[in-house]
């Protein structure tokens, strides 16, 4: 079983690897912005100008990012009992801001271009520019992607899904700086539409996955996962309600389980450890709470039905009926003399009669064992039943009735 130290440690481990992702990003929009903006400027062209500020929007996001995965490492503390996990996911959300402005501003300027009818001079070495930038941030996305992937990190993964929009819009303002070369400036107009539609895209993206955690919602499909495993789990009737929520990449699980009601206190709580180990080991779940009720008692456990049913049954094995069955292996008889018998001896002994039972009682030890009294012919006869699969007698003891 994780220790709960364990799964800490593991955790700031894995923001620890984040941050070096954010950094690499950081390094590498620094040096592709710086230039693109000086290309696009000297060149005139509005689609490098716009990818150039793509990246400048990308270098404060992911300094945005790096500032709230440091953060987010602070140990739990007495106002934050849960951590500073979710700083990482409002991270995500500020970055998403920051993309929204530069996006829709990228846009209004790119428009009033084109209804301006501006004409620019294009350098074809912009094109150039471009493909370079779109190599390597091709690079810095496969190298995020996978290290999210290893720190179970959703901001990286965010921003990797930046890096994979940046190699598009560069590879697009290529495009647009080679077609207007060839006196199709109006591409580069369209280009630098598109490009801004990216940046939008991309950040809506992670403004919905990082709101979605910060609301506490949480994906049904894990739930439904979880659900499966635990009933897999021996002696759990049902999983009656489950909660789940995120703390930046760490799962948080309340769970309510039905159990029968006949299980000792010790019982169940070895059940719920069960369930703990299950789900950190296999799902990687941080923080369990398991909670247990009683579940509900099945029609023919109900008091007045196990009456009836025994009632048979005692019938049954004085008509010599059913003693495989009904006797458990252990069965000990104590007859009106104190002399012991087991269940062989009972078989070949015991003659088939009709009985005739009198002040038949049934009394309740717990849901799962019941003492019955009765008399017959003049002696007093108690039984002790126990259901395992199916209702066994265990003990049996004739005594004389005294006036």
């Amino acid at each position: 079983m994780k220790s709960k130290e364990g799964l800490v440690e593991k955790s700031q481990s894995n923001l620890k690897l984040a941050e070096r992702g954010a950094l690499i990003s950081i390094v590498a929009y620094l040096l592709l912005s710086a230039a693109k903006l000086a290309t696009g400027h000297l060149l005139h062209s509005s689609s490098l100008v716009a990818d150039g500020f793509n990246n400048l929007s990308d270098i404060i996001s992911n300094v945005a990012l790096l500032i709230g995965i440091r953060l987010a490492r602070q140990p739990a503390d007495r106002d934050h009992k849960f951590g500073h996990w979710k700083i990482e996911d409002l991270a995500s959300l500020v970055t998403s801001i920051i993309m929204f402005y530069v996006g829709f501003d990228v846009l209004r300027d790119t428009l009033q271009k084109i209804f301006s009818n501006e004409t620019v001079s294009i350098d074809p070495l912009g094109a150039g520019v471009g493909v370079v930038s779109a190599l390597v941030m091709l690079g810095v996305y496969f190298y995020n992607l996978r290290l999210a992937k290893r720190a179970k990190s959703k901001a990286l993964k965010a921003a990797a899904k930046d890096n994979l929009s940046d190699v598009v819009t560069s590879l697009g303002t290529s495009i647009a700086i080679a077609a207007s070369a060839f006196n199709y400036p109006i591409v580069d107009k369209i280009v630098a539409i598109i490009i801004t539609f990216f940046i939008l895209k991309t950040a809506y993206d992670i403004f919905m996955e990082s709101s979605f955690s910060l609301s506490d919602g949480f994906d049904d499909s894990l739930l439904e996962d979880y659900e499966k495993a635990i009933l897999k789990l021996p002696k759990i009737a049902r999983v009656k309600y489950q909660r789940g929520r995120t703390y930046g990449s760490n799962i948080y699980l309340d769970v309510v389980l039905e159990m029968n009601p006949d299980l000792s206190v010790y019982e169940s709580h070895a059940i719920t450890e069960e369930v703990e180990d299950l789900l950190k080991e296999d799902f990687g779940v941080f923080d369990i709470d398991v909670h247990v009720e009683p579940s509900s008692i099945p029609e023919d456990e109900l008091i007045e039905n196990v009456e009836k049913k025994l009632l048979t049954y005692e019938k049954r094995l004085y008509a010599k009926q059913e003693f495989d069955t009904l006797l458990a292996d252990n069965y000990t008889l104590i007859d009106d003399t104190g002399h012991e018998h087991n269940k062989a001896e009972l078989i070949e002994a015991l003659a088939s009669d009709q009985v005739q039972f009198q002040n038949f009682e049934l009394e309740s030890i717990s849901q799962k064992t019941k003492l019955i009294r009765y008399e017959l012919d003049g002696q007093i006869h108690t039984s002790l039943w126990r259901r395992h699969e199916t209702w066994q007698k265990i003990f049996h003891q004739i005594t004389n009735k005294t006036d």
